[in-house]
This record gives C-alpha cells, sequence and structure tokens, in this order.
C-alpha cells in the first residue's frame, strides 16, 4: 500500500505513506503502488504517472495539474482512467480494460518523455490555477492527518516452544504509530511529519525508531528535472530496506545490524535518469555516545540511542558524517519485471552488537558498505534478497580499551531473503531469512554447528498476516535467533495494526 512514498525517496512502503494518503484523499481509491509504479509493491521507478506527479509538484494540487494528461498514451486522460479505476501508468489498463498488466507493455516505451533537458528551468513558472485550499490565503493548503494504532505483544523464551520456565508472560505494546501530518506550501514545497508516538523525541539526532520531519522541496529550477530535495530528519535508503515495509511489520531487515541507525537528520537528492532512479542522502551520523554502566552491554541488555538500559549521554564531534547512494531500476526478464537495487555507504556509525543483535550506542566505527538487492515475482511468490559486504574500523578514538592495529579491520558480510505467499485476497504468508557475520576473517557466516562465542547473528521467521478489513491487519510473527546456536533464543509477537 505505499503508494507515493517510495516514488520520492527511494524508500518503500512504510506502513502510512503520506502521499498515499493524499491520493485516497482526492479520489477515493486504494489501488495500490502499480498507481504510481510499474511494480504492485512499490520502490522501483516510477511509470509515466508517477513521473508527471513527480515533476509537477508531489503535492494534492499535482492531481488536478496532470488529471487532463495522458500519461501513458492509451488515448484516456488521466482522470478519465482513474475515475473508471483503471491504471494511468499503465497503457495495457484502461478504462475498457480496468485490470493492470504483469508483463511489459507500451507504456514502458513512455519512460523518455519529456527527458530531453536535465534542467527544468522552463517549467519553474509554468504552474498552472489548481483550485487549491485558501487555508491561510492559499500559501498552505490540504494539510491531511493520519496514522495508525499499532498493538503488539511480544513474548520471548529460550526454547523453541513456550513454556511457563523458559519463557516471558510478554510485554504488551501500544503506541501510534507513524502519526501524519502533511501540507503543501505553494505548487513547489511540501510538510511532511510522520512521528512514532510516544518513544521518539523528535530532538534525538540519531534514532532506531521511525520518527520524520521533512520538507520535500520540487519543481525548483536549481534542481534536476524530475528530480526533488529532501530537508529534515528522515529514514536515510539503503538495500532491500528502500522496499521493505519495515516499520510496519516485526519481520525486520539488516539495515539497524548493517548502518547502525534507521532515521537521522540531513538532506536527500531524490529523481531519475532514463529508467534508473537514484537516492544521494548525506547525513548528520552519530553526535552522541552513550557510556554505559559496568556489566550493562555483556549481560545483553539492549542500549539504545534513547537511553533505554542506562548509561551516561556523551556528546561528540562526528568527522564522518554518513553518505548514502542508492540507484535502483527494472529489467525486463522473459517478459516479466526484475527490480534491481545497488547501495554504497560511508561513515561513521554505531557498531552492530552481537550479544544481543541491536545496535551498541557506547561506540563508534568507521563503515564502508557496498550491497546488491532484487525483488521479482516468481509463480504466485513476492521474493526479494539482499547481499551485504564492507569492511568496520575500529577508530582508537572512542575505544576505553586499546587494541592491536592488526585487530582494528574487520570485513562484514550479511544476506536477506524473503518470500510472501498470498493464500487468498486477505491472507498471506511470509518468510523471512537473514544472517549477520560482523568479522568474517574470524567467523563462518553459514555454519550448521555454531559455537555461543560465535559472533554470527542469523533470525528465521514467518508471519500470517489477515487483512480483515481495509486500513487493518492482524499479524502473528514466530522467529528464532541464531537457530544453528545451542542459546538459540524466539518470540512470539501478536500484532493489530488499524489505520485512521
Amino acid at each position: 500500500m505505499a503508494l507515493f512514498w517510495a516514488m520520492i525517496a527511494g524508500q518503500s512502503a512504510f506502513a502510512l505513506p503520506a502521499f498515499y494518503k493524499m491520493f485516497k484523499a482526492k479520489y477515493k481509491w486504494t489501488g495500490g503502488c502499480n498507481v504510481c509504479h510499474f511494480s504492485k509493491k512499490g520502490g522501483d521507478s516510477p511509470n509515466p504517472y508517477g513521473r508527471a506527479f513527480l515533476h509537477n509538484g508531489m503535492n494534492q494540487s499535482t492531481f488536478l495539474r496532470i488529471e487532463e494528461t495522458d500519461s501513458d498514451k492509451d488515448g484516456f486522460s488521466n482522470i478519465a482512467e482513474l475515475l473508471a479505476r483503471s491504471y494511468p501508468g499503465d497503457a495495457a489498463s484502461t478504462p475498457e480494460n480496468v485490470e493492470p498488466s504483469n508483463v511489459l507493455s507500451a507504456s514502458d516505451e513512455a519512460l523518455d518523455i519529456d527527458d530531453g533537458d536535465v534542467f527544468s528551468f522552463d517549467d519553474a513558472d509554468a504552474t498552472e490555477d489548481t483550485g487549491s485550499s485558501d487555508f491561510l490565503g492559499g500559501v498552505f493548503g490540504d494539510l491531511i492527518f493520519g496514522g495508525a494504532l499499532d498493538i503488539r505483544r511480544p513474548t520471548r523464551g529460550q526454547d523453541l516452544i513456550p513454556d511457563r520456565d523458559n519463557w516471558n508472560s510478554g510485554t504488551t505494546l501500544i503506541h501510534v504509530a507513524e502519526f501524519v501530518v502533511t501540507t503543501n506550501v505553494g505548487d513547489h514545497v511540501s510538510i511532511l511529519g510522520e512521528q512514532l508516538l510516544t518513544t521518539s523525541p523528535l530532538g534525538t539526532q540519531v534514532a532506531d525508531d521511525h520518527g520524520f520531519v521533512y520538507a520535500i522541496l520540487t519543481g525548483l529550477p536549481v534542481l534536476p528535472k524530475g528530480a526533488s530535495m529532501k530537508i529534515g530528519r528522515f529514514r536515510h535508503g539503503f538495500g532491500i530496506d528502500t522496499k521493505s515495509d519495515a516499520a510496519a511489520n516485526p519481520l525486520y531487515n539488516l539495515v539497524r545490524k548493517n548502518i547502525g541507525f534507521i532515521s537521522d537528520r540531513g538532506f536527500q537528492l531524490n529523481g531519475f535518469v532514463g529508467p534508473v532512479s537514484y537516492v544521494l542522502s548525506l547525513a548528520d551520523g552519530p553526535d552522541s555516545l552513550r557510556t554505559v554502566t559496568e556489566g550493562t552491554v555483556g549481560t545483553g541488555i539492549r542500549i539504545g540511542p534513547h537511553g533505554s538500559g542506562g548509561g551516561v549521554l556523551k556528546p561528540i564531534r562526528n568527522n564522518s558524517p554518513p553518505l548514502f547512494v542508492h540507484v535502483n531500476g527494472t529489467l525486463p526478464v522473459f517478459g516479466k519485471r526484475i527490480w534491481l537495487g545497488a547501495s554504497y555507504f560511508d561513515g561513521n556509525s554505531y557498531p552492530f552488537n552481537p550479544i544481543n543483535g541491536d545496535v551498541n550506542p557506547s561506540t563508534l566505527l568507521y563503515k564502508r558498505r557496498v550491497g546488491l538487492a532484487t525483488s521479482f515475482k516468481l509463480w504466485r511468490f513476492d521474493l526479494a534478497a539482499e547481499w551485504v559486504r564492507g569492511q568496520d574500523t575500529q577508530l582508537l578514538k572512542y575505544l576505553y580499551i586499546p587494541i592491536p592495529s592488526e585487530d582494528r579491520n574487520a570485513t562484514v558480510e550479511g544476506y536477506y531473503l524473503h518470500a510472501e505467499l498470498p493464500l487468498t485476497e486477505t491472507l498471506d504468508v511470509r518468510l523471512k531469512y537473514d544472517v549477520w557475520n560482523p568479522n568474517m576473517e574470524k567467523f563462518s557466516t553459514f555454519a550448521f554447528n555454531q559455537e555461543p562465542d560465535e559472533q554470527v547473528w542469523s533470525t528465521l521467521g514467518g508471519a500470517l498476516t489477515w487483512h480483515f478489513t481495509e486500513g487493518a491487519l492482524a499479524r502473528l510473527v514466530y522467529q528464532v535467533n541464531n537457530v544453528e546456536k545451542p542459546t538459540r533464543s524466539a518470540a512470539i509477537i501478536p500484532q493489530l495494526l488499524v489505520e485512521f
């Protein structure tokens, strides 16, 4: 259901994308991600209608501006297709044949429309009277609120099957997830806020949650044609995280283990060249360390950037702000589309904590990462995979205990596999396996019998999801950490997610 989110950020499918809510409020239709993308899951390059939305402001007034255009060149205007519930970016879907195509269609040939000019100088002032809201004298318009109630009850234990002695009784987590407020200022600026209440203070520089507040600038002469600039605090895209629904799904991907944080302040340039979408992002990076009390890390208590687990906050100067680069595109293979993405990361960040599989913000590492990701459909399965490799370098200024120079560098590696199978229109099953190796020289990434002191961390999980009505789902998750070790642990997580 991530309709416009991935298109503007190269990022994906969070539970409540604001642009999806804009579209739904305007047309009273939940058409799916392929209204603006080639893929039903989103996250790939925008289709012709998606590109028209990108280039004309990405706000509520944009819909009016492009309604009379025939983006996919199928002989029907965009508004005619939307009213008929066909897809204005897919030439194979028309008011006479509303079903979207699963194969390449003539609309693919429209990818190079209006791409002759790299920059949008000629179009900067070509805005029409869109009849947008007169809110605050017409300066602000189309204020939209939304969110979701997310209720979970994680129950954890040391055995694979719950029993009274080795499993806890569970903890109920109730919060408003991704509270959304969005509006636009004129035709070229959108302002969006998404906040995970009550666990994520907006002042926190680097966070392991999903709180966002930022402005999106589009259609300005200084930007490449069809590009947008994002400024504020948001989720930075790397690898498969640009397509996953990690904010709404307890079956997480590798991003926390890999990058070391989720959201951060910074700025980001998003756009496309031909069929390739790109994201260039510069984050502020960690600006504090949490000096832990004795035994905190050793006992495996999670030390979150917000201070859970104790310790003392110590401000620092980060001399290497993280840089993100991500490109993706969709290739035709045997008449089908395969999404491919490549990512690069460079900068100082929190290290992986092998004690609990989370992050350890008591120190910083210099990280370099490269990653390849793919997503495609095979029969009824939606498949996704990611491979990551890089190098971690210990920074002497943040070490409490000096280590030999030959032990300061480590090659890291990670793999992620995900499969989703729809059982019915409202029921689906997901399976996930990931493994993270923080030191390939010392540990084997894949081994069926690992010792407890080996720092490789794996997660095997599955989820059954029931979409019992529009905007609401019930999910049951079961996952096992380190199934290859005698110290394996497991968790059962029932979840109820209701949008509003």
